[in-house]
């Protein structure tokens, strides 16, 4: 006969409860057993669980002191290869590898010894010569621009063309140009200077005056203190100065 535990339930007639076949009693486990602590978790959530994590990892798991610095087995710890004799890998080279290296062509690199590059790069006399020829044209340049904005007499100089095509003429007339010229220059500034010494001596006369009037009239000549008169007898007027040094 089969009993209830064996016969399907759908199989079975509805009736009072005592009658259905009751299921296996699932067995309860402690409580204890059934709850987890904070710490048995994965991701500890407090400083206390983190701290007590460490610990256990670090009573499980070996540690290794992290070295000060890396040191290939290749290289010295002591010494550097460049400060011994071998300072380069391989065997040592020889007068014909040393004489082939200094006068082979690198790419990138300073022309090798004995080639015509290398002295002209490396010669002083070259260096200098191009350098003074660059400033003494530029200071010819300069000269001439100069002299040709302040002359009067730029028409008769010649033109470039009778420079190349008759050059000791054109040379001897640049010449004389050049010495109307600095005649032209040398009596312009003496007729600015004799001018300034006759506005000089017009002041000095006109202050001998008003002092002859101030005589006569049995006054004291008193000059205007905002005025002053300079050592080369210009009167100027008196400016207040800031420390002794501007005006």
């Amino acid at each position: 006969m089969a009993t209830f535990q064996s016969i399907p339930r759908f199989l079975v007639p509805r009736a009072n409860l005592l009658l259905r076949p009751q299921p296996r009693s699932i067995i309860t486990l402690p409580a204890a057993t059934i709850f987890r602590y904070a710490s048995s978790s994965s991701n500890p959530k407090t400083l206390s669980e983190q701290f007590r994590k460490r610990q256990q990892q670090q009573k499980t798991t070996p540690v290794i002191p992290q070295p000060d610095k890396y040191r290939p087995p290749s290289h010295g710890a002591r010494t550097p290869r460049s400060q011994t004799e071998y300072r380069s890998y391989g065997p040592s080279l020889t007068e014909e590898d040393k004489l082939r290296m200094r006068t082979k062509k690198y790419p990138n690199m300073m022309s090798p010894e004995g080639t015509f590059s290398h002295w002209f790069l490396n010669n002083r006399v070259i260096h200098l010569w191009i350098s003074m020829g660059i400033l003494v044209s530029l200071a010819i340049t300069a000269w001439h621009m100069d002299f040709m904005s302040k002359t009067i007499y730029g028409e008769l100089i010649p033109s470039r063309k009778e420079f190349f095509r008759h050059p000791w003429e054109s040379s001897s007339r640049f010449i004389e140009v050049y010495k109307m010229h600095v005649a032209h220059q040398t009596q312009v500034v003496q007729e600015k200077r004799l001018k300034k010494e006759e506005e000089i001596e017009k002041r000095k006369q006109y202050r001998l005056e008003r002092i002859r009037e101030a005589e006569e009239r049995g006054e004291e000549y008193v000059e205007d203190p905002r005025y002053y008169i300079g050592e080369d007898g210009i009167r100027r007027r008196r400016v207040k100065r800031w420390f002794g040094i501007w005006e």
